[in-house]
């Protein structure tokens, strides 16, 4: 059995995650021990129980002291066979992330995966469902994932009540992919969205936005204005650079004006646009995983290196016999790259 320091590097959430997603597709039963060791309330949240529970049951796996709280678990993992699932977090954690634990098993499954997920789509410190429907799939479908998303309905901190709905079907497994040639934006398009509230705040963002990004060509923003369990909203932006997607985010907050919020994205994607990266923050993290466990090279370029690729670098490493390799650019960026 592998033991996994969960403190490593950022310490949170991740090192669990991709230790039990490789785990499942390995079949190697792995121990993570000190769990969320770098975050204030360290241990498994009601996100990260589901999140190991649904790796758990797409591999028949089995999990010692998975409880809310725990700082250490045993995960044995058995056969990927595919099937339906349900998977509820229970509160307004990411639906997100605990998709992003079983895409790869799912994937590498026997057969046909249907998942349905529910809790929270747009939450801190995570990436918003838009950014795994627009611009994860996409890009992991490049390696050989073969995926469809659809969004039922969406979850907002504290009531949660979204809704996922995720069928990934066997991909026989996964190639590399060279994503390291800069091109300018094709078009820029995204989604402004709102729940239980005004017309008025989707309007605002949306057009705060457009006008942010007429240098670029403008872009096309629908609006999504919505009834539900929560109250929220939010702006997703994605730029299409051809051999992939730049995607960019911001959550409403209170105090925050709508105007704000759409400028803000709006300046955040211009500024990745601008360098040399070819996967945005969130997209550099994840990608990671299907380099390595793709036959074949592969290259990313990011905007700079951040402590969640080192940590995810670090974990990967210790579990497969894949090696990764680092360059800095001189404006700043990095190229990821494995052979």
């Amino acid at each position: 059995m592998i033991e996994i320091d969960g403190s490593l590097g950022e310490g949170g959430g991740q090192v669990l995650r991709t230790s039990i997603a490789l785990s499942a597709v390995t079949q190697q039963p792995v121990r993570v021990v000190k769990i969320r060791a770098g975050r204030p309330k360290p241990g498994l949240s009601p996100q990260h129980v589901t999140s190991v529970e649904a790796v758990a049951a797409l591999c028949d796996a089995t999990v010692e002291g998975l409880c809310i709280g725990a700082q250490e678990i045993r995960f044995r993992p058995g056969a990927l066979l595919g099937g339906g699932y349900i998977f509820d977090i229970g509160t307004a954690g990411s639906i997100s992330l605990v998709v992003l634990s079983c895409l790869l098993p799912a994937a590498l499954s026997k057969s046909k995966v249907d998942m349905v997920v529910t809790g929270g789509t747009d939450v801190k410190w995570a990436p918003p469902i838009d950014h795994l429907l627009r611009v994860h799939v996409p890009i992991a479908e490049r390696f050989g994932l073969r995926c469809s998303a659809e969004l039922i309905s969406r979850g907002f901190y504290p009531e949660g009540g979204g809704e996922v709905r995720i069928e990934v079907v066997p991909s026989g497994g996964l190639l590399g992919v060279s994503l390291n040639e800069r091109c300018s934006p094709t078009r820029i398009k995204g989604i402004a969205y709102s729940q239980n509230l005004p017309e008025h705040v989707v309007s605002r963002m949306r057009h705060a936005a457009m006008r942010k990004l007429i240098p670029m060509g403008g872009a096309e923003i629908e609006p999504d204005v919505r009834r539900g369990r929560s109250t929220g909203a939010g702006i997703f932006l994605e730029a299409d650079r051809g051999q992939s997607l730049i995607g960019q985010s911001a959550l409403g907050q209170r105090g925050v004006r709508a105007e704000a919020l759409g400028e803000s994205c709006a300046s955040d994607l211009l500024e990745t646009v601008e360098s040399a990266a070819t996967v945005d923050m969130h997209m550099l993290d994840q990608v990671l995983l299907y380099m390595a466990l793709a036959r074949g090279p592969s290259v990313v370029v990011a905007e700079k290196m951040t402590r969640h690729a080192k940590t995810n670098i670090a974990v990967i490493e210790q579990l497969l016999d894949r090696r990764f390799t680092v360059i800095e650019n001189d404006d700043g960026s990095v190229e990821l790259a494995i052979d």
